[in-house]
């Protein structure tokens, strides 16, 4: 009976072996040799280990390029079924976690950090982002490859010149300028302060230790220089004046991507993102309280010149455009693209807020993420190229801006306060009418073992 049991005994432990064996055979390196089990296991946990990191660096890269962290998710979860593995995720615009393996109970496997460090990528850097992100949807690249990619993307340089880029941001200020206000002499103070903040964004973008103050200084400069000078000189009202040169500034994306991330339950990325954009407006309504004080305003005078025509909208779109496409370092192939999306949001927008007034005007937004898709499927340029320009026709920043400054040097004005109720209902109403749309044309999740999509097949082999 003794030795019954041994050899039962002995059965049962040849059994355990030859089942852990089994479970990582898959794990052993390719060649002639082979290697023992305890290797076989650190080889796989290693791997583990380096598709989390992986998968943090693309996600972190992914929020700079301004994606909403449900499709940050999204990508993470798509991007590890390509490689065979399972993926859980925590996305906030500050960081994110990423645990990779383990059981349906999110239980074992590897986990890892990354925070999200470095300013916005610009849309050439976007484009190139988005364009791995399809390539690793499709077919499970090198880990080194796709390290270099990412590497690579970061340190592009820019397309133009500073000259070019100092240009673009003028054209940028005239453009949101005529959309709100157009006479000549405002267009030359347009210009003309536009081409003062160009300046300072050149010199301050390169020293990271004074991009928190730029905000503030810019605005009170601005601030000072239209009450003293530019109002007087050109007979416009200064308030008309300095909120346009503050373009680069306006957290009108980061309002909009807030109120989105609230509505589909991703609370503390919506809080994140929308404390951070009402930050921004708090340090820019304090420079422009502080440019009130700054310098002596002197009366304006002369009653302003006439308004420029009814085309002068569709003339700020165009300059929109090609502000974009050298300030922000736009691919060239796509600028007749993204022209023509500037174009027709700002058609759908203005029908409908003449239909249905501005509230509906705002919601009218949804045709954004249908109309980037449909240029995507026909151009293979990412969507987040054409969406994010297209954010700043609906300018909720812009309006923000000019509740809060009204708010904070009037005084707590009821004109002010009724700014900001009306820029939280445009907020709401752009996010909700963005819901809409990208709920028509929401992107199936990847299973473990399935195979790529038609269409991400034949964009990696275009890449390639």
């Amino acid at each position: 009976m003794r030795h019954m049991r041994q050899l039962s005994s002995f059965d049962a432990r040849g059994l355990a072996r030859r089942a852990v064996a089994a479970a990582l055979r898959p794990l052993r390196r390719r060649g002639t040799g082979t290697v023992t089990l305890p290797e076989a296991a650190e080889t796989g946990r290693e791997r583990l280990r380096d598709l989390a990191a992986l998968l943090c660096e693309l996600g972190s890269e992914l929020l700079r390029a301004g994606e909403r962290t449900v499709e940050v998710e999204r990508v993470i979860h798509d991007v590890a079924a390509r490689y065979g593995m399972r993926a859980r995720s925590f996305v906030v615009p500050t960081g994110l976690f990423v645990r990779v393996g383990g059981g349906p109970d999110g239980r074992g496997g590897e986990l890892d950090f990354t925070p999200v460090e470095g300013p916005d990528l610009r849309l050439d850097q976007v484009e190139a982002l988005q364009s791995l992100v399809e390539r690793m949807r499709a077919e499970a690249l090198p880990f080194e490859a796709v390290r270099a990619a990412l590497r690579a993307g970061r340190e592009q340089p820019e397309r133009f010149s500073p000259a070019a880029t100092f240009f673009g941001y003028v054209l940028l200020t005239v453009g949101l300028g005529v959309m709100r206000h157009a006479t000549v002499a405002a267009v030359i103070g347009y210009a003309v302060l536009g081409a003062g903040v160009g300046v300072l964004r050149l010199f301050g973008d390169r020293l990271p230790a004074g991009r928190t103050a730029l905000p503030v200084v810019a605005a009170a400069l601005v601030t000072a220089v239209s009450l003293r000078w530019a109002g007087p000189v050109l007979h416009e009202a200064p308030a008309l004046l300095y909120v346009p040169p503050l373009i680069a500034f306006l957290p009108g994306a980061a309002l909009t991507l807030g109120a989105i991330e609230l509505a589909t339950g991703a609370a503390l990325s919506g809080i994140a993102r929308l404390a951070g954009a009402f930050n921004i407006l708090l340090l820019l309504a304090l420079g422009i309280l502080v440019g009130t004080q700054l310098l002596p305003a002197r009366p304006v005078g002369e009653p302003p010149s006439a308004a420029l025509g009814a085309w002068t909208p569709w003339a700020g779109v165009l300059l929109l455009g090609f502000g974009f496409l050298l300030y922000y370092s736009a691919p060239q192939r796509v600028a007749g693209w993204l022209l023509a999306a500037l174009l027709t949001e700002r058609l759908v927008q203005s029908s409908a807020a003449q239909l249905a007034g501005a509230t509906f005007g705002a919601f009218a937004a949804g045709v954004l993420p249908p109309m980037a898709g449909w240029i995507e499927r026909r151009t293979h340029t990412p969507d987040q190229v054409v969406f994010l320009p297209c954010f700043w026709l609906l300018v909720p920043g812009a309006v923000g801006l000019t509740s809060v400054s009204e708010f904070i040097v009037g005084g707590g004005s009821a004109g002010g306060l009724a700014g900001l109720v009306g820029t939280v209902i445009t907020v709401v109403a752009i996010a909700l009418g963005v819901l809409v749309g990208a709920g028509l044309q929401r992107r199936p999740r990847l299973r473990l073992g399935e195979p790529a999509p038609a269409e991400l097949k034949g964009g990696s082999e275009r890449e390639s």
